[in-house]
């Protein structure tokens, strides 16, 4: 019981981590602009992420955002 108990932990805290660190959709087409500047061709959205990573997070506008 308690390996179940410690694998559903590990699981749902990899989960978790994914989920905060990939945000992007199938809509998300980043273009890189200058070395660490990126254009979204889908939603217009601009970004700037530190030299050799590229962006991870969907900027887009939702409806429900307000």
């Amino acid at each position: 019981m308690p390996l179940v108990l410690i694998l559903a932990v590990v699981t749902l805290a990899l989960m978790y981590y994914r989920y905060r660190t990939s945000g992007l959709t199938r809509d998300c087409r980043w273009r890189r602009l200058r070395d660490g500047e990126y254009e979204c061709a889908f939603c217009g959205a601009r970004t700037r992420v530190a030299a050799g990573q590229a962006p991870n997070i969907c900027l887009r506008q939702r409806k429900d955002d307000g």
